[in-house]
């Protein structure tokens, strides 16, 4: 009975291993096709698939381990195929990266920050709230932008404000 527990605990820990390091490789090839990346994470997805092929060839009794796994597996090769597509575009030329472009956007970008600003004082004055100065919400703007940057590479992203529950919200939706 103890060495079912060990087996199923070392199952559990490849899986959550696996989970993390496919949720990297995702995020590392987005950043490639984003033009972040020089090169495509090419090893680590070969050590992730030799991973996967291993604990393919183990028998995992139990079913929720099972699921997960096959779970795991399908997304991966899910993505592997996508990724060989992309590639085989930017290969033939019909793919481009969507780099930002090196000119001053700030006037658009202020035009955002602007209309994003106004938005918050319509569902603060519907709510019945202080509005906070626009310096404050422009500095959590930038802040969030660039948490985005940083986990997904340039993507366009647009920020709504909602009133969520009587509070005023700001939402991000992205452009991939």
């Amino acid at each position: 009975m103890a060495k079912v527990l060990d087996d199923r605990k070392q199952i559990n820990q490849h899986l959550s291993d696996i989970e993390l390091k496919l949720k990297d490789l995702r995020i590392r090839y987005e950043q490639y096709f984003a033009g972040v990346e020089k090169r495509a994470p090419v090893r680590e997805r070969e050590a992730l698939e030799r991973v996967i092929r291993r604990l393919n060839q183990r028998r995992i009794m139990q079913t929720d381990l099972r699921y997960r796994f096959q779970n795991l597996s399908g997304s991966f090769y899910s993505y592997q195929n996508m990724w060989d597509r992309i590639q085989r575009e930017m290969d033939e030329g019909r793919y481009h990266r969507h780099k930002t472009s090196s000119i001053d956007s700030s006037a658009p970008q202020q035009r955002e920050i602007d209309r994003v600003y106004h938005d918050y004082q319509a569902i603060c004055r519907e709510c019945q709230r202080n509005v906070p100065p626009k310096e404050q919400l422009e500095s959590f703007i930038e802040k969030q932008k660039e948490s985005i940057r940083q986990k997904y590479g340039n993507v366009e992203c647009n920020f709504r404000v909602v009133n969520d529950q009587g509070k005023p919200k700001i939402t991000v939706n992205l452009k991939r």
